[in-house]
């Protein structure tokens, strides 16, 4: 696993990003291309978070490039503490489950993270619908996530991609037949 790219699913993690400073641009001009992870979406400013969380995020993100466990810890104090003060349906709540999935992800146990990431897709899809590009990014993410793991994990975790995408619709529907056509090649 040394050997294989590091696998970003959006890329490098910043107060920018948080902030909604991405936009949504495929190359080939489609809404969902093929769902690569630097498609990224503009957030309303509703979405963004606030100076505090996008400043302890940037500081998860410095830990994790040293040191993924601290910034593992550091990533489930703030969720604790986002959580108790907004409860799961707020953006900072969610912002920070995402961090963790990316985290899980990092540390290679794939099926907790895949857990993590279709979390994160409902939470989306339940605090703005299954329509929204927030919810169209999240998709997004857990399938570029997917789709760049390794062809037994990819398989054995399918089957749980599928039915929430299904079950969110939207960016979802998209995603679906791809993932069959990616599971008949591997």
């Amino acid at each position: 696993m040394a050997d294989q790219p590091l696998f970003r699913p959006w890329g490098v993690v910043d107060p920018r990003f948080w902030a909604g400073a991405e936009t949504d641009d495929p190359a080939d001009g489609s809404p969902a291309g093929d769902f690569p992870a630097e498609n990224a979406v503009a957030v309303d400013d509703a979405a963004t978070v606030s100076d505090g969380i996008a400043g302890q995020l940037a500081e998860i993100q410095a830990a994790a490039a040293v040191d993924l466990a601290r910034a593992n810890i550091l990533a489930e104090e703030l969720d604790a503490t986002t959580t108790a003060a907004h409860g799961e349906a707020h953006i900072e709540t969610i912002r920070v489950r995402e961090v963790r999935a990316y985290l899980t992800l990092l540390t290679g146990h794939h099926e907790s993270a895949v857990a993590w990431y279709l979390h994160v897709v409902r939470l989306h899809a339940g605090l703005h619908g299954p329509e929204h590009p927030e919810t169209d990014l999240a998709v997004r993410r857990a399938y570029s996530m997917w789709k760049a793991l390794p062809a037994p994990d990819a398989v054995r975790v399918a089957d749980d991609l599928i039915e929430v995408f299904t079950e969110v619709k939207g960016a979802g529907i998209q995603a679906v037949p791809r993932m069959r056509e990616h599971l008949q090649q591997l």
